[in-house]
């Protein structure tokens, strides 16, 4: 299906074009720098589409495979409010060019599967999923993403359910599941993560030989949830790619709630909610904070650095570690009339490479599954030229 532009960005520049260089390449083993991004354009998809049989929404991640010249997009959909369908990832192709952006058009629809073979439930199910990021792994080809899990008390019955990483067939059968330290458990005492705040972005490194998972929120022993007049800290976990197995973590400062909400006593959060390699140890992070009453969301792009982190890995304690390092790359509020409003980003990948042999960078809205668009909630896709 082709889809109608809202905007196109400014600037002539080339046609868009392939390379053979993997050098700044991160995604073929190099590293690449991020010293700004100039926007190309933006598509926003209709209102709740059907796209075979499906609704089209709650889009909480995005990969590029540059084997297919394919975008693969995650679904959150775990309501039977949201849509009827199952918990599911869709394949697209992206239409740009350094000067604009002018179509998505969607190839496919995949149905996760459950280790037994069956389809994911949904709420109130105990073995419902809550999908916020996807990869295709750089050796398999294969498809990981990851589940937030569940921790609802005030539900009858109460949902404890563990979040997991779960690699699938592009086919959506169950290939292997990854091995949680024992802290990422959800429990009904005041331990573990929170409900909601868990694993939210997923990167591979650009050797291949490892996967980080971040955390959106804090541990409930790691301290307070950030408000708007202070920050908080989440867990930034390095994996070994074919064990599956933990073997680093680093201390991510979570900034504070960007806007009041209003009323004063309403609902905010803040927090990371994708990360994308840049080298062995910097990452791109989009970090996105909303306040019930505010218009829109206020998101910011930074650029972390693990390398004189703290490994707390086997720390009870994050007292006296050492986070990584982080800088602003982009405050998405400067874009905000532009725009139009700021949606619910949450998913974010390196595109093919532009014909001037930049990178192009994708990122991705969670709609929320709402019955009327807002500049808040809406299948909003942007795509940028990366500026090194």
């Amino acid at each position: 299906m082709v889809l109608v532009p809202l905007l196109i960005a400014t600037a002539t520049l080339a046609a868009c074009g392939g390379s053979d260089d993997n050098a700044g390449d991160p995604v073929n083993g190099g590293s690449t720098t991020v010293s700004s991004l100039r926007l190309i354009g933006q598509q926003v998809l209709p209102r709740r589409m059907d796209y075979a049989g499906s609704v089209v929404g709650g889009l909480s991640g995005v990969d590029y495979d540059p084997k297919t010249d394919t975008y693969v997009l995650i679904s959150d959909d775990r309501t039977t409010t949201d849509s009827a369908g199952a918990p599911r990832m869709y394949t697209a192709k992206l239409s740009f060019d350094a000067n604009a952006f002018s179509a998505v058009t969607f190839t496919g629809v995949v149905t996760m599967k459950q280790p037994d073979g069956s389809v994911y439930p949904k709420v109130p199910d105990a073995k419902v999923a809550d999908p916020e990021s996807v990869r295709v792994d750089p050796v398999t080809g294969n498809w990981v993403w990851l589940s937030e899990g569940d921790r609802t008390l005030t539900s009858v019955p109460p949902r404890v359910i563990n979040p997991f990483i779960r690699e699938i067939s592009p086919q959506g059968n169950h290939v292997r599941e990854y091995t949680l330290p024992a802290m990422f458990q959800m429990s009904a005492q005041n331990t573990g993560p929170r409900g909601n705040l868990v694993f939210e972005g997923l990167t591979f490194s650009p050797d291949s030989q490892s996967a980080w998972v971040l955390m959106e929120g804090a541990l409930l022993q790691d301290g307070a949830a950030p408000t708007t007049t202070a920050g908080s800290a989440s867990r930034l976990t390095r994996f070994d790619r074919a064990s599956g197995v933990a073997n680093a973590q680093y201390v991510y400062p979570i900034e504070k709630v960007q806007a009041a909400p209003v009323p004063a006593d309403q609902f905010t959060v803040n927090g990371p909610t994708e990360i994308l390699a840049l080298s062995a140890t910097r990452f791109l992070v989009l970090e996105r904070s909303f306040s019930v009453g505010v218009i829109g969301n206020q998101v910011r792009l930074y650029e972390i650095d693990t390398a004189a982190a703290t490994n707390v890995l086997t720390a009870s304690s994050l007292a006296g570690a050492t986070p990584v390092t982080k800088k602003l790359v982009l405050d998405f509020e400067t874009l905000k009339t532009q725009l139009g409003g700021i949606a619910n980003l949450e998913g974010m990948t390196f595109g093919p490479k532009l014909a001037n042999g930049r990178r192009s960078l994708v990122v991705v809205a969670d709609d929320n599954f709402p019955t009327a668009d807002s500049p808040t909630d809406r299948n909003q896709v942007l795509v940028f030229e990366v500026q090194p």
